[in-house]
C-alpha cells in the first residue's frame, strides 16, 4: 500500500466553538467593553455544559479579550486612559517596524497588496458594509507583517490584535469616520509606493494616536446600543 496522507481535519472541540464565537461577539460589539460574561449564561446560550465554557473563558482571559478572577465567569476588557496609550504606542511600535522592514524585503508588493484592499474598502464604504470594511482595514494593517518577513513580529501582533480589531470597531462607527479612514489608509498606500515611508508612518500614526486620546468616547460609545451592521 503506498504511503498516502489522508486530510482528515479534526472536529473543533466544544471549547473552541465556544472561544470563537466569544472572541467574534467581543470583536463586533455584541458584547460590550466591560459586559459581564458567566459561564450560566454562555452555557444556556452554547446549550452544552459549563465545562467547554470555563475552558473557553481561561483561553481568552490568556489573550486578554476577557477579565477577571471569578472561577465563574469573566466580563469583556476595559481599558484604562493609561493603557489605552501604552497600547496604541506599542502597536505603532510593532507597526512601524513591520513597514521598515517591508520597505526592505518587496515594497513593491507591499503597494500592490494595499492598493488591492483600498479597492475592496472603497467597495465596502460605497456598500454600507461596516463588518466588511473593518475586516478589511484590519487586513490592510497586517499586510505590513506579512511582507517584514518576520514571523516573530507578527507574533507580537498577534497578541493585541483582537484588541486592536475591537476598539477599531468603536471608534470607526459613522460614515464620516470610515470616509476619512479609507482617505487616509489611500494616502498611507500612496506614499509607500512612492517611497515615502516615512511620511506613510506619520499618516500611521495619526490614525493611531486618535485611538490613543479616544479613551472617554470610548467608554461613551460601549454604553450605547449597538447600530447594526450598517455604517
Amino acid at each position: 500500500m503506498q504511503n498516502v496522507k489522508v486530510g482528515i481535519e479534526r472536529p473543533k472541540a466544544l471549547s473552541e466553538i465556544a472561544a470563537d464565537y466569544i472572541r467574534n461577539a467581543i470583536v463586533s460589539g455584541e458584547f460590550k467593553l466591560g459586559e459581564a460574561l458567566t459561564e450560566k449564561a454562555l452555557a444556556g446560550l452554547f446549550g452544552f455544559s459549563t465545562t467547554p465554557v470555563r475552558e473557553a473563558i481561561a483561553t481568552l482571559k490568556r489573550e486578554g479579550l476577557l477579565q477577571g478572577v471569578s472561577q465563574k465567569g469573566a466580563y469583556v476588557f476595559t481599558l484604562t486612559e493609561a493603557e489605552l496609550s501604552q497600547l496604541c504606542t506599542y502597536r505603532f511600535a510593532l507597526e512601524t517596524t513591520a513597514l521598515d522592514l517591508a520597505a526592505q524585503a518587496d515594497p513593491d508588493g507591499l503597494a500592490r497588496s494595499l492598493n488591492r484592499i483600498c479597492g475592496r474598502m472603497d467597495i465596502a464604504r460605497k456598500d454600507g458594509d461596516f463588518e466588511q470594511y473593518l475586516a478589511l482595514d484590519r487586513a490592510f494593517h497586517d499586510a505590513f507583517f506579512k511582507a517584514s518577513g518576520n514571523p516573530f513580529l507578527d507574533d507580537g501582533y498577534l497578541c493585541v490584535s483582537n484588541k486592536v480589531a475591537t476598539l477599531r470597531m468603536y471608534l470607526s462607527r459613522g460614515l464620516r469616520r470610515i470616509d476619512k479612514s479609507f482617505d487616509e489608509h489611500v494616502e498611507i498606500t500612496r506614499l509607500i509606493e512612492a517611497g515615502r515611508f516615512e511620511d506613510a508612518k506619520s499618516v500611521l500614526w495619526t490614525q493611531i494616536e486618535r485611538g490613543s486620546n479616544a479613551h472617554e468616547e470610548l467608554r461613551l460609545l460601549a454604553d450605547k446600543p449597538s447600530t447594526g451592521g450598517g455604517i
